[in-house]
């Protein structure tokens, strides 16, 4: 169901406030990213806090193309490259080689016990190059330095709910698709289609998870978080873990 332009009420989404009280609870939350870009919902965890069967509920409930967004520092210091030279997606994703973990208890990769264990693995501050294999069934995203206000995607927004609530910066997301229709007669299904904005809303609600959108993110990260900074004598630009002071926001994706 597309939204419309008289359609948004801010007060259905939950405050950025809360869901991130709800992110460092280790939840899933549901953020929405702008109707004149991808005009999607993620689902949106913590890659420390993913479970085997929390991994199991993502893939039930998403396209399946598991993405561990994460900083640009990490990137390098866990050796992954991107995965092109020449990046011809439109909206500038930056996929990096996908990744499995190099664990003993890891088979295939595809599991959700192991796709899980990868991004804990992605997240676990002690990990070496060496404790991932290349390629793989996760695909970690390169986050822009300056977070939300740089680039106003799903993947800054998850490495910026990771840093707002005091995790390791890595998150774990994937596109939210509805549930699709059995054609009679025939092993098929209808294009299911993706989450829009009022299947996010009550997909939220049947599941008791926050549901924000990207917009808000950003609000909050520029006026409360610059706030914060002012009042300790810092100036107002936000600052992350890599060093970088954030850019103007542009418009971003995945």
């Amino acid at each position: 169901m597309h939204p419309t332009s008289s359609s948004p009420k801010p007060k259905e989404f939950d405050s950025i406030a809360s869901t991130i009280e709800a992110f460092k609870r280790g939840e899933f939350i549901v953020v929405l990213d702008d109707q004149d870009r991808e005009n999607e919902g993620d689902l949106i965890i913590a890659a420390e806090d993913m479970t085997t069967e929390k991994m199991a509920f993502m893939v039930r409930w998403t396209s399946g193309l598991i993405c561990a967004p994460l900083t640009s520092r990490l990137a390098r210091d866990l050796e992954l490259p991107q995965m092109v030279t020449d990046n011809e997606d439109p909206n500038r994703t930056a996929y990096t080689i996908s990744v499995d973990a190099s664990h003993e208890s890891v088979s295939t990769g595809i599991s959700a016990h192991d796709r899980a264990l990868t991004c804990r693995t992605l997240a676990n501050t002690k990990a070496k190059p060496s404790d991932l294999r290349r390629p793989g069934h996760v695909f970690p995203l390169r986050a822009r330095d300056g977070g939300v206000l740089e680039r106003t995607g799903h993947t800054e927004a998850a490495v910026e709910f990771c840093r707002l609530a005091g995790k390791a910066p890595v998150g774990v997301i994937c596109e939210m698709i509805e549930d699709g229709v059995a054609i009679d007669g025939q092993a098929a299904m209808s294009e299911p289609g993706m989450m829009r904005r009022d299947a996010c809303l009550a997909f939220g609600k049947k599941w008791g998870l926050k549901t924000c959108t990207i917009e808000d993110l950003v609000d909050y990260v520029r006026n409360v978080e610059g706030k914060k900074a002012v009042s300790n004598g810092v100036p107002s630009v936000n600052v992350h873990a890599d060093g970088a002071a954030a850019d103007p926001a542009v418009n971003g994706a995945h």
